[in-house]
């Protein structure tokens, strides 16, 4: 039963990673352009500080972000929806759209693979972004943190962080360093006839999950070459394991536990004993598990999802994704709305 779960799973990921169709020669004439500007040298976006409660730094930034689109919400009603009710339980990007769509007709957009230049461009084009990172240097506490602002001429992010205040900078080498552990994960909320132009500046590649994932494994894989932290290599293990490759996500994961701890990097928890599993290897996966139980203290953000629901995930998400969102790309390309360039960076 297991060798046919990882064959079908192995599959199914090779079919996901099967080329997107051949984008339309030219759109229709009646389409509208989107014009993306590029980033601005400064920006700032208007937003309400929250303070949050106690492990509440998710909802307390859906909060601040939904602020931006003049929606006022308190972070203890938002709290139970992207939450439930263990306080000790922290949260994911998952329930994001579901409650924000039933609740305000918006929508959320979650990946990894971000980088500063486009949180640049998302702000300069109205669009605030949420991200997490570590809290601070001192600790190993994952925490998300809104992002309402940036200034190149002080190379700073200015954060609106619910732990720390509402114009926190944060240089930009601070910045990505502590957001490399977290696969460079960011959130957007936004308004529904805005979602052409947040796809124009996310890019086709990283819009669609399936190529997002392996956009990331290629990006992951040369920054644990050239950086070559344990964070890095982490980061590596947890973007392979995302794509289907465990046997590369297994040999990742032990080259960054060589170098340093995974204290506080909450997916390797899961990730590292899942892709184990999947290789049929129990004995090596359960004793993975046990060393790692103890290396990640209670975090202001949740875990990733659980180990089943990572691999459920991966398997639905490269099947049916691939059959969905290639039939909604092959529309959409057809009648691609044209873009204005992003100015180099």
């Amino acid at each position: 039963m297991r060798r046919t779960l990882v064959a079908a799973l192995l599959a199914a990921v090779a079919l996901a990673a099967l080329p997107a169709p051949t984008m339309a020669a030219t759109p229709p004439a009646t389409e509208r352009s989107v014009s993306v500007r590029p980033a601005a040298r400064r920006a700032e976006i208007d937003m309400s500080h929250v303070w949050q409660s106690l492990n509440n730094c998710g909802p307390a930034s859906v909060a601040m972000l939904l602020s931006s689109l003049g929606i006022r919400v308190s972070q203890e009603e938002a709290r139970i929806p992207l939450r439930g009710t263990n306080v000790l339980r922290g949260m994911g990007p998952a329930p994001v759209d579901p409650w924000v769509s039933e609740r305000f007709g918006l929508h959320a957009f979650a990946r990894n693979n971000g980088t500063n230049a486009l949180l640049k461009t998302l702000i300069t084009n109205g669009f605030a972004p949420m991200v997490t990172q570590w809290l601070d240097d001192r600790s190993r506490i994952s925490h998300w943190r809104a992002v309402r602002g940036y200034d190149d001429d002080r190379g700073v992010f200015y954060a609106s962080d619910p732990m720390r205040g509402a114009a926190v900078p944060l240089s930009y080498d601070w910045f990505a360093g502590n957001w490399m552990p977290f696969q460079y994960r960011y959130l957007v909320i936004y308004r529904p006839e805005d979602e052409a132009l947040l796809r124009a500046i996310v890019g086709d590649d990283d819009w669609f999950d399936v190529p997002s994932r392996f956009a990331y494994l290629a990006r992951a894989r040369s920054e644990a070459s050239s950086i070559g932290t344990y964070e890095a290599w982490l980061s590596y293990g947890e973007a392979a394991y995302q794509a289907g490759r465990f046997e590369e996500a297994v040999t990742a994961f032990e080259a960054g536990l060589a170098k340093g701890p995974a204290t506080g990097v909450f997916s390797v928890r899961r990730s590292y004993p899942a892709a184990l599993r999947l290789l049929g290897r129990e004995q090596e996966a359960q004793a993975a598990a046990g060393r790692l139980a103890s290396t990640t203290p209670v975090t202001l953000t949740t875990p990733d999802p659980d180990e089943v629901r990572q691999v459920q995930s991966l398997i639905d998400r490269s099947v049916s994704l691939f059959q969905s969102e290639t039939e909604l790309a092959t529309q959409q390309l057809a009648a691609r709305t044209p873009v204005a360039p992003l100015e180099a960076r």
